[in-house]
């Protein structure tokens, strides 16, 4: 177990995770700390904004596998 999560794509995995956690919590403190809340429009531009983050961690983790691959060769 301990070797999975010290490989690139366990810690991959748990940064994205931890990111995940992150992005939740702060909806939640946002959502109680606002004076009118977090209404549809606001939500669904931090999840936009947090789904594009995503897209480019994917691409980039991509990128590195890619260039590790060929660096083994």
């Amino acid at each position: 177990m301990r070797e999975w999560l010290t490989s690139d794509l366990g810690v991959y995995l748990l940064s994205g995770l931890f990111s995940l956690v992150v992005f939740l919590g702060a909806l939640g403190v946002l959502s109680v700390s606002l004076p009118d809340g977090l209404g549809r429009r606001r939500t669904a531009g931090l999840v936009v904004g947090y789904l594009l983050f995503v897209v480019v961690y994917t691409i980039a983790w991509y990128i590195y596998a890619g260039i590790d691959a060929r660096e083994q060769i």
